[in-house]
Formats: structure tokens, C-alpha cells, sequence
């Protein structure tokens, strides 16, 4: 969607008032920063109006941050008039009328400070400003929380696990890290000292606790406050943890695989091994990097002429604005003990599965999606706490007759190409690239991961009570399909899709067209094309 900039200028009076109707982002703000040089001067107010504005990413942000700078300069009176609740929310959780005054808003936020110090700054990486502008789209929401409250064994010395957690947190400099404008440049930004607070048992009575309990449904204030939440609680009841990361610092495997591994050992006392690197040295690395105009051009490439005809399964409901839902299935045709058999990549040969599934069900003879990997590639990576996935776009024409084999093959290829170009990531975004795009991603057996599950903890099991509410996904994909590696090497899969574009039965159909491409790939020699009939 464009954005409109109505103006209207009272010279009587001395104001100015832009209008903007769609949305402000990264394909828009050059419009907006025009406007404000072009026209804002030789007046004494200026107000922007977002009544009719629908979406603000951190890059209208920073336009806003900019704009409020410039009416400084030129003594100008600057404000932001009557946000609708969407927008509103993204003010709410960044704090953002610290900086600019927000007129009818309503919500009051908690005292921020900015420190004026030029040093420590470190950008966003292109997937952390991606999730923080996926979040602005429902900003009061939990959907970024990563955690959950899980009741303890009563075996567990909760003095220790507390000591492990405070050396863990500690230990990495992911835990210090905050969210804030920088101050010249207004661009979001992230520095890596700010304070830890000790975690400490609490004891809570039944009631407290309930009011306790309510943590779960509070988004987070993202500027310059910590981000993370652990409790450690003993109630009549038993012993609780509740243990919560916001997205854009931490992934599913940094919680599961690298947080939890290291409070076990330290909890049982063992050594750990730590980084020569810490996230910021890698943010440092990954900025030194240059431009890279080839992966730009590859990125774009891969998804051009995307089509929703072509590239999604056929819509059988039009109920207008998007709605979200999920349907969930038990794969039958695929073990985990297949790959050990194979030696097939895992990841390459489920995507694989998901395509095919998607463009026989479009009658569709090319699958274009987005595939999201951990990211940890490197040894060093593989032990980085942080948020390091990565997402790209991988493109397959199946015109030609071919082998399960050389499928398999050829799209392992795609995935190293679309690795070799990661850093390209922000085309993807600031273009505008992917929109309907479905995402697929594999995930292996989130510790956290249902409510109602149990999971390993410092020698004992520990029982999962509640998660975050609102865990509907903030993007408005038609599609987006994770496939779950459990720990019995079974697998399963859910499917988070536009309601108002699909029907159940249309998401259990194209779960059993994913089911069958599973059994149908297990046969090396068999024509793609067959499967495709």
C-alpha cells in the first residue's frame, strides 16, 4: 500500500497540518521527508495527523524522529495528532512521546531515558528490525514474548538456580542489551551495557501469584528497558519459573538449545566453554561487511513476478481483512531416523515437501517461498546466544522432468546460494519484496513450545503451565508453516494462515499434500512430475 500526504496550510494562523493516509515504512518515508523540507516552513506548528494512517514501521519512525528535528531547527511547534489504536500501540511500546508530543494518544508510559553518550552504539540487524516492525503491526500484543511459566520439581534448590541463571545472564551481552533512537541520527538502535538486575526467589501467596500470572499478557516497553523477564516463585502450591525473552534478542534455539544447556551445567557445577566473540562483536563483523549489490540483484531476481495464483494455494473464502488461525497435523510419512538412513539435509528435503505441496495445489508448475534458518552456521555462531535466524527466498521452476535426487540437489543448492547472499537480507524488507510470500521454517522441539508440555531442566522435569497470549502471528502472510522435529523423532506441523482467505478444509487438504510429497520423496528415483500429476 502507497501513502497519501494531504496538506493543509493556514497562513492566518501559522499551521500546517500533512494528512497521511496508508502506510508509513520503509518504501514510503521518502514521500514524507519531501513534504516536511518542502513545506514546513515559514510556519509556527506542524501537525501531523495519523487518523487515517494504518501502519508505521521503525523506518516511519525514524522519518518522525527526523521531522520533529527539523521544526526544532526552524523553531516549529511539532506534533503528532490522533494515531489510530494500531499505531498508537508502536507509540505505547517504544515510548516514542518522549521525544515528540502525541496529541489524544491517551496512554501514559513509564519515564525512559536516552543517554547522550555517542559511544556504544550498535545497529539493528536486518532480521531484528524486521521482527521489531512485523511487532509494530500489533504492538500490543505478546506475540514477540519467547517463554512461558513452567511449574518446577520440588527437588530443585531454587538458591542454585538462581545463581545459575544470574552467572548465565551475566555471562553474555545479549542480556545487556537495550533498544533506543540514537541521538543524532534518530535511526533505532541497540547498545550492550545496560544493568542486570539480580533474579531472586520470591515467595507469593496463591493470590499474588494469580496477580503475578498476568506478566504473561503484558507486551514489552521496548525503549531502553531490559528485555527479558525471569521469575523464580515458591507458592503453597509448589515452585514456579517463568522465563520470557522478547524475540528481536533471543530465538528458539538460543532459549532452548544455549540457554537452558548452560544453566544445567552451571547448576550442576560443570565448566563452560565461552566465547572468544560476544553478539556485539558479530553485529561489528556483519556491519564491516560491504554492500553487496550481487546478492541485492539475486534477492530480487528470486522473487520476481511472484503471483498469489501462482505461488499460493487457490483462496475458497473472500471475508475481506485478514484474520488469523492455525491448523495443526502429526506427519505420518516422515521419521527422523529417514534422514540418518539418507543422509539427505533435513531442512531441504521438508521445504521441499512444502513446496511441491503448495504448487500441486495451485496446478502450479514453479513455487516461489520464504525459508527461515537458525542462522548458526560457524562454530562460533553455533554457540552465540542471540537472535541469529535468517530468512530468504528460494525460487523452483518444476517444468522439467526430474528426480526426487536431483530436486533434492538442486534446492540444496538454491539454500548454500541464498546463504552465500544472507547479508541481503534488508532488500527484502525495505523493497517490500516479500508480502504474500509463505514462510517456512523447522524448528527443533521448542522447549517452550505447548502449553501443557514438559520439558528437561537441571536434572528434572519441569511442567509448561501457560504461554503468552495473543501468540498469533503479528505478519499478515496468507501462509506461514512450521514443521516441528520432536525429541521422539516423530514430527508435526502447523500452519498459521489468513482465515479470511482460507477455510479449514482448505489448510487440512494442503497438510495432506504435504503428507503425501513426504512419502513420495522417500523414493530417490521417482519424477517429480509424477508427484506433481
Amino acid at each position: 500500500m502507497s501513502l497519501k500526504i494531504n496538506m493543509r496550510k493556514d497562513i492566518a494562523v501559522g499551521v500546517l497540518v500533512l494528512e497521511l493516509d496508508g502506510r508509513l515504512d520503509a518504501t514510503t518515508v521518502d514521500a514524507f521527508n519531501h513534504s516536511i523540507e518542502e513545506f514546513a516552513t515559514k510556519v509556527s506548528r506542524l501537525d501531523v495527523d495519523f487518523s487515517r494512517l494504518e501502519y508505521m514501521s521503525s523506518a516511519g519512525l525514524r522519518a518522525i524522529l527526523m521531522a520533529k528535528k527539523h521544526a526544532d531547527r526552524e523553531n516549529i511547534k511539532f506534533r503528532v495528532v490522533n494515531p489510530q489504536s494500531s499505531v498508537a500501540d508502536v507509540f505505547d511500546m517504544t515510548g516514542f512521546n518522549h521525544f515528540v508530543e502525541i496529541v489524544n494518544i491517551g496512554a501514559e508510559v513509564e519515564d525512559g531515558v536516552v543517554s547522550d553518550s555517542m559511544t556504544g552504539f550498535y545497529p539493528l540487524r536486518a532480521i531484528q528490525r524486521w521482527m521489531m516492525d512485523t511487532h509494530f503491526q500489533k504492538a500490543n500484543s505478546t506475540m514477540m514474548n519467547e517463554g512461558g511459566l513452567a511449574k518446577l520439581d520440588d527437588s530443585l534448590d531454587m538458591e542454585r538456580l538462581a545463581g545459575a541463571i544470574n552467572d548465565t545472564l551475566s555471562a553474555h551481552d545479549i542480556f545487556r542489551c537495550r533498544i533506543l533512537f540514537h541521538p543524532e541520527t534518530g535511526e533505532i538502535c541497540q547498545r550492550f551495557d545496560g544493568s542486570l538486575s539480580k533474579v531472586r526467589i520470591e515467595s507469593l501467596s496463591e493470590d499474588e501469584f494469580e496477580k503475578r500470572k498476568l506478566e504473561l499478557k503484558r507486551p514489552y516497553q521496548i525503549i531502553d528497558r531490559p528485555l527479558f523477564r525471569i521469575y523464580l516463585i515458591i507458592t503453597p502450591s509448589g515452585k514456579y519459573m517463568y522465563l520470557d525473552f522478547y524475540h528481536v534478542i533471543m530465538d528458539g534455539v538460543a532459549t532452548a538449545m544455549l540457554f537452558f544447556r548452560e544453566l544445567d551445567l552451571r547448576y550442576k557445577g560443570r565448566p563452560i566453554k565461552q566465547n572468544d566473540i560476544s553478539y556485539a562483536d558479530y553485529i561489528l563483523q556483519e556491519c564491516g561487511r560491504p554492500r553487496n549489490a550481487a546478492g541485492e540483484a539475486y534477492w530480487r531476481e528470486m522473487l520476481k513476478g511472484f503471483d498469489e495464483k501462482k505461488h499460493l494455494p487457490p483462496s475458497d473464502k473472500h471475508e475481506g481483512s485478514w484474520k488469523f488461525n492455525a491448523h495443526f497435523r502429526q506427519l505420518q510419512n516422515i521419521q527422523k531416523s529417514f534422514f540418518a538412513e539418507t543422509k539427505y539435509p533435513e531442512h531441504t528435503f521438508l521445504m521441499a515437501a512444502v513446496m511441491l505441496a503448495i504448487a500441486k495445489s495451485a496446478g502450479s508448475r514453479e513455487a516461489i517461498m520464504s525459508y527461515v534458518h537458525n542462522g548458526r552456521t560457524t562454530r562460533t555462531e553455533m554457540r552465540l546466544m542471540g537472535l541469529m535466524l535468517v530468512q530468504m527466498p528460494i525460487r523452483y521452476d518444476f517444468h522439467n522432468d526430474i528426480s526426487v535426487q536431483e530436486l533434492i540437489e538442486d534446492l540444496d543448492k538454491k539454500v548454500a546460494e541464498g546463504f552465500q547472499y544472507r547479508d541481503s537480507l534488508d532488500t527484502v524488507y525495505t523493497e517490500g519484496l516479500e508480502d504474500d510470500c509463505a514462510t517456512f521454517i523447522l524448528q527443533k522441539g521448542n522447549l517452550m513450545g505447548n502449553a501443557g508440555g514438559d520439558f528437561p531442566l537441571c536434572g528434572t522435569i519441569a511442567l509448561l503451565q501457560e504461554l503468552p497470549q495473543n501468540k498469533a502471528s503479528a505478519v499478515e502472510n496468507a501462509l506461514d508453516i512450521h514443521v516441528v522435529a520432536e525429541a521422539d523423532g516423530t514430527y508435526r506441523m502447523k500452519i498459521e494462515y489468513d482465515a479470511s482467505r482460507y477455510s479449514e478444509g482448505k489448510m487440512s487438504y494442503l497438510s495432506e499434500l504435504v503428507d503425501e510429497m513426504l512419502k513420495g520423496l522417500q523414493e530417490a528415483d521417482k519424477s517429480v512430475l509424477e508427484l506433481l500429476a
